[in-house]
């Protein structure tokens, strides 16, 4: 796993942006590409929560390389449970050529809400 613990709340939104460059620093350009960003339980591949470029909530920048996830509340409400101990998450980017690249992967920390 290459990439930061992300710390969430349950049913609270949670965000983030990364840019994908080269080993020159230069954008690698995203136009013409689906992304997906799932979180599974340590266990399973079963997604507990999914978003993808074509609900919106993964946001391709084209050729600034930039990707923005956003998971909305309703995506994680009532769900916290022991699913969440050492889950984990991924962002595939697909190229409209049929490349498939594992671009992010770490583990997930997920809070219980104290207020619903």
């Amino acid at each position: 796993m290459n990439g930061p613990i992300l710390e969430m709340i349950e049913g609270a939104s949670f965000a983030f942006e990364l840019l994908w460059a080269d080993e020159s620093g230069a954008p690698i350009d995203l136009t013409g590409c689906v992304a997906r960003f799932v979180i599974c339980p340590a266990v399973s591949s079963r997604a507990l929560v999914s978003c993808s470029s074509g609900d919106g909530s993964v946001v391709l920048g084209g050729p600034a390389g930039t990707i923005a996830v956003t998971v909305a509340p309703e995506r994680t409400a009532g769900l916290y449970s022991d699913s969440w101990k050492g889950a984990r998450y991924e962002i595939r980017v697909e190229f409209a050529g049929g490349e498939v690249s594992s671009l992010l992967r770490g583990a997930v920390s997920m809070e219980a809400a104290l207020t619903h």
